[in-house]
C-alpha cells in the first residue's frame, strides 16, 4: 500500500455563465490541471467525477464518458460519475484518493462539473429540491426556508435579536465579496457594503437575497498521484487527511439545527489522520452556501466555540490576514455555486494556497489547509486536509 497521496495538478473554469456544456468544461479544466501535473494524458488510470444536475438542465447522464470522450481520452480506463448533492465533486476527490492509497492505481483524475445558468430558473430550483426529503419539500420546504431555520435555530440558541443576526450574517457576504473581488475565477468579482446586504430583499426571513450564493456554471479538476509519481512532480501538495460523514435525511429529525455532528465526525477524523488539530490550520474554504452555513462549518469543525463563529467576520478574524483566513477564493457567495463542482473548486483553491500560487488574496504562508464541503440538508459531507509537505 503506498504510503502517500499527493495533488500534483490542478485546473479551474471561470464560474459564472458558460455557453459551453459541462463536459466541455470540465474537459478544460482537466487539460488544465494534466498540464499543471507535467504528466501526459496517457499516464491517467481512472476518472472520478462530480455532477449533480445534468440530467434537468442539459438532458445528458452518463457523465464521466462522456467526459472523457471531450478530453480525447481513447484508452479504456474506467470512470464513473457521482452525486451527492454540492458534496458531489469533494467524495469524488476522495474516492479517487482511496483508490491510490489502497495500491489500485498511480494516477487518478478527480473532479466536478456543472452547468446551471442555461435553463430557467425555475428548472434549477425544481432540481435542487430533489436533493432533500420528499415529504419536506411536498409540504413547501426550499433550501432558503432551510436556512432560515437554520438561522433562526441559531439565534435563539445564542440569545441574538434577529436584527443583530442579520448585520452579523452580512459581515460574513461582505467579507467573501472582499476576497472573491480579485478572484479572476470568480462568479461575483465586485465588493459589496453591509448596507448593499442589508438593503438586500429578504427571501426567507431573516435570511436576504445577498446572504446567499448564486447558481454558477463551471468545473474544476485535480490530478492525484502516488508518492513515488509526485516526488517526480513540481510542487506536489500532500492529503493529510480525509473525512466523510453523513447526517440526517430529514430535518424534522433534527434536534439542534444549530450545528451540525456529520462536519463534527468528518473533521475529527480527518484531523486525527493528518495528526493536526484547527489551530494548525493556516487557511480554510467552507461550505457558505448561505452565509449561515461558514458559521456552522467553522463551529462544527473546531474552529471556534458554540456561538463564537458569528461574531468572526465582524471582528475580521477570517480575513485573509486574520487568525483564522476563511473562504479567501470568496467562497460559494462570490466565487459561486457550480454545484457539482463546487468540492473540486475549494481542494483547487486551498492546493494553490499552499503553492503559493493563488490568483487572489492569500494567507500568509500556510503549512496546512482544510476544506468543508456539504450537501443537501447537511447529509453529505466531506472534510479534507492538505499540507505541503
Amino acid at each position: 500500500m503506498t504510503k502517500r497521496v499527493a495533488i500534483v495538478g490542478t485546473g479551474m473554469t471561470p464560474s459564472g455563465t458558460s455557453a459551453i456544456p459541462s463536459w466541455d468544461l470540465f474537459a478544460t479544466a482537466a487539460r488544465e490541471a494534466v498540464g499543471e501535473a507535467g504528466l501526459p494524458l496517457s499516464r491517467i488510470e481512472a476518472l472520478h467525477l462530480g455532477n449533480v444536475y445534468s440530467d434537468f438542465t442539459e438532458a445528458q447522464t452518463n457523465m464521466a464518458p462522456k467526459a472523457l470522450s471531450a478530453m480525447g481520452v481513447e484508452s479504456l480506463i474506467p470512470c464513473a460519475r457521482y452525486e451527492a448533492a454540492c458534496a458531489s465533486a469533494s467524495i469524488a476527490f476522495r474516492q479517487g484518493y482511496l483508490s491510490i492509497l489502497s495500491g489500485m492505481y498511480d494516477v487518478v483524475l478527480v473532479g466536478g462539473t456543472e452547468r446551471l445558468r442555461g435553463v430557467p430558473g425555475s428548472v434549477v430550483q425544481q432540481a435542487m429540491a430533489t436533493s432533500m426529503d420528499l415529504t419536506e419539500r411536498h409540504a413547501g420546504l426550499t433550501f432558503a426556508a432551510y436556512w432560515a431555520y437554520v438561522a433562526r435555530a441559531y439565534a435563539r440558541k445564542h440569545r441574538l435579536a434577529e436584527t443583530r443576526l442579520q448585520e452579523l450574517l452580512a459581515h460574513i457576504s461582505v467579507k467573501n465579496h472582499c476576497h472573491g473581488a480579485v478572484n479572476g475565477k470568480a462568479h461575483l468579482q465586485r465588493e459589496v457594503t453591509l448596507e448593499d446586504i442589508m438593503r438586500s430583499p429578504l427571501v426567507a426571513p431573516p435570511i436576504r437575497v445577498m446572504d446567499c450564493s448564486p447558481f454558477s456554471d463551471g468545473a474544476a479538476a485535480l490530478v492525484l498521484a502516488s508518492e513515488e509519481i509526485a516526488r517526480s512532480c513540481a510542487k506536489p501538495v500532500w492529503i493529510a487527511g480525509s473525512g466523510q460523514a453523513s447526517g440526517g435525511f430529514s430535518i424534522a429529525d433534527h434536534a439542534d439545527l444549530s450545528v451540525n455532528p456529520a462536519i463534527a465526525k468528518a473533521a475529527a477524523d480527518a484531523f486525527r489522520q493528518a495528526g493536526l488539530g484547527p489551530a494548525e490550520v493556516g487557511v480554510t474554504e467552507v461550505h457558505d452556501c448561505v452565509n449561515i452555513h461558514e458559521v456552522v462549518c467553522l463551529e462544527s469543525a473546531g474552529f471556534f466555540k458554540e456561538g463564537e463563529g458569528i461574531h468572526a467576520a465582524e471582528e475580521r478574524r477570517t480575513y485573509f490576514d486574520g487568525d483564522v483566513p476563511v473562504n479567501l477564493s470568496g467562497g460559494l457567495k462570490a466565487r459561486g455555486h457550480p454545484v457539482g463542482a463546487t468540492g473540486a473548486y475549494q481542494l483547487c483553491e486551498i492546493a494553490r494556497q499552499l503553492r503559493g500560487d493563488f490568483e487572489g488574496k492569500r494567507a500568509r504562508n500556510p503549512e496546512v489547509g482544510l476544506t468543508v464541503n456539504v450537501g443537501g440538508t447537511g447529509t453529505a459531507v466531506t472534510v479534507t486536509i492538505l499540507r505541503k509537505e
